[in-house]
Order: structure tokens, then C-alpha cells, then sequence
């Protein structure tokens, strides 16, 4: 069982199991999302609450980066960068452009290129577009800058 230490901003610590956590994020995420409709977040929601605070953003970029520890998004996002001569940002950008109508493809050179990464994008995900639309924004959250020490300190 794989367990996240969260902090709270008193210092308070306590170890949660992955699952329960991702659950009680998506709660306290729905209610903060909507807090004038929404009903009474769940005790574990509002537990959770104390440990994230009530930044949506914030509360969003802490579920992106457990779901990447589901399905094994972030090996899945290693494998796409390692031994590549493109960045994660342009990797990102490609990934983007995948199932766009409207992508308009450059000079024959680069498309080729980009086809290969195209195909290794495939491979990794399975050609699964959900999990696809998740490394999506995993990687944007490593773009941004998201993920980092900073950012996440909620997870000490």
C-alpha cells in the first residue's frame, strides 16, 4: 500500500493511504468547484480540506499529480523524454496536437520527426485516449512548474 504523508500548514502530519487521499481530493475538489450548489463536502473532504486549504488550483494540481501514480503515468512520461532530443514542452505540444483537426503540419523534416513521436506517444499510451488526455495534464503540470518542492508542499 502506498502511503502520502500530507502536512498541514500547523506542521500536523499524517500518512494516508494513495487511494484514500485521491478520493478525498476529488470530494473537496466537486465541492470547491461549486460551493454555492454544492451539498456539505464529506468529513473526509473537509479533513482534507485542512491539510490542501481551498485554492481550487491548488486542490487540482494535487489530484493530477496522484493520478499520475495510477496506470503508471509518471514511467509512461519517462519513457517518452528519455534518450529524446525534444523537451517536455515540446513533447507536450505534440501530444496536444494529437486527434486536432485543425494541427497544420510544418516543413517535411519536423513532420517526420514528429511522427515518430506521434507513434511512440501511441505505443506508450496504448493508443488510449483517456490516458493520453491524463499525461496531457501531467506534463503540463512539469511545463508550468507545478510540480515542484514549492508547489507541493501540502506532501512533505
Amino acid at each position: 500500500m502506498q502511503l502520502v504523508t500530507l502536512t498541514a500548514p500547523d506542521g500536523h502530519r499524517e500518512r494516508w493511504d494513495i487511494t484514500t487521499t485521491y478520493l478525498a481530493l476529488q470530494s473537496w475538489y466537486s465541492y470547491l468547484k461549486d460551493t454555492d450548489n454544492a451539498k456539505e463536502p464529506t468529513a473526509l473532504a473537509t479533513r482534507i480540506g485542512e491539510f490542501v486549504g481551498d485554492d481550487i488550483k491548488q486542490v487540482r494540481t494535487f489530484l493530477i499529480y496522484l493520478d499520475g501514480f495510477n496506470d503508471d503515468l509518471y514511467s509512461k512520461l519517462s519513457l517518452l523524454t528519455h534518450n529524446s532530443t525534444k523537451s517536455t514542452v515540446q513533447l507536450y505540444f505534440i501530444m496536444k496536437s494529437l486527434n486536432n483537426p485543425n494541427y497544420l503540419s510544418h516543413n517535411k523534416k519536423k513532420e517526420r520527426e514528429r511522427e515518430k513521436i506521434v507513434e511512440r506517444i501511441k505505443q506508450v499510451t496504448n493508443n488510449d485516449e483517456n490516458t493520453l488526455k491524463r499525461l496531457i495534464r501531467l506534463t503540463k503540470l512539469f511545463v508550468d512548474g507545478q510540480l515542484s518542492y514549492k508547489n507541493m508542499e501540502a506532501y512533505k
